[in-house]
């Protein structure tokens, strides 16, 4: 006999949440592993956890349905059209004031990690709109003034965090601190990168 409960779950920044923290949450309810939850909403399973929550069209007070057995559900519904997701950009940050390499080496990961960590759901969303190369791509795209906003948004975010490791000041002789510094510029880069090409391809096909 199936077993049903409910769940009252609250989403911080649906716009720009990944789905996956949204089932990493419920398999901590339920104790089960995430192998085997699939998540329904509208009667059609939500297979990209990468994408952010809203994207499928998931506000508060939405109603979504948890299976935790393996079985046949219905391909997922397209994710919805929504306006580039609202972010404050950050001001210049100060780097501490400290004769410890260790300590300025960490500050240094942390910088990179608060980067990019929030923006990595919106990334993939956007580059799923974009991309043509992209393996989920949904049916219905944005507009296109609400990607060059979406667009700007993300270059501005990820542009100050490549000034901010720019301005960085690393001691002489302090080869950690440095590798971690240009790891970051690396991996900040590559965000850019990815970004600006997917947007590049889809500035060809017009307006």
């Amino acid at each position: 006999m199936a077993s049903y409960s409910r769940f009252n779950i609250p989403i911080p920044k649906p716009s720009i949440t990944p789905l996956s923290t949204l089932l990493q949450t419920l398999s901590h309810h339920t104790s089960l592993p995430l192998s085997q939850l699939k998540l329904v909403y509208k009667g059609a399973v939500l297979k990209d956890p990468s994408l952010t929550i809203a994207s499928y069209g998931i506000v508060e007070g939405s109603t979504l349905v948890l299976i935790g057995k393996e079985g046949d559900i219905p391909s997922a519904p397209a994710p919805k059209p929504t306006s580039a997701a609202p972010g404050p950009i950050r001001g210049k940050v100060k780097q501490p004031q400290t004769d410890s390499e260790p300590v300025l080496t960490e500050w240094i990961a942390n910088l990179v990690k608060s980067t990019l960590e929030p923006l990595q759901a919106s990334i993939a969303t956007f580059i799923s709109y974009t991309s043509p190369k992209a393996t989920n791509r949904p049916k219905q795209i944005p507009a296109f003034e609400v990607l060059q906003k979406e667009h700007a948004r993300l270059s501005e975010i990820l542009l100050r965090g490549l000034l901010d490791l720019d301005s960085v000041e690393v001691q002489s002789g302090w080869t950690e601190a440095r590798r971690e510094r240009k790891e970051g510029v690396k991996r900040v880069q590559a965000e850019l990168t990815k970004v600006d090409e997917a947007w590049g391809e889809r500035k060809k096909l017009g307006g």
